[in-house]
């Protein structure tokens, strides 16, 4: 999946929680005998262990490539989930 935007960051000493628009993420259309299955970009979230040896990007689009890399479990928030 690819992070687009982050949206909001939380820290522990240990980990880091993530909001972000993760693209293909939202099933929009379910697949049919002529077209394939079409997604779409959503607010997700996810908690990532903190490595104490690798240091974070600190800007936007380094942070989105690091998200990339680490391809952590994104979970879908729903309407109900958003503050």
């Amino acid at each position: 999946m690819t992070v687009l935007a982050i949206e909001h960051t939380s820290f522990t000493d240990t980990h880091v929680t993530v909001t972000a628009i993760v693209d293909e993420m939202r099933l929009l259309y379910r697949a049919t005998y002529l077209d394939p299955e079409e997604w779409a970009p959503a607010l997700c979230q996810a908690t990532i262990e903190l490595d104490p040896e690798e240091p974070i990007p600190l800007d936007e689009d380094g942070f989105c490539s690091y998200l990339d890399q680490l391809d952590p479990q994104w979970e879908l928030l729903e309407k109900d989930d958003i503050e």
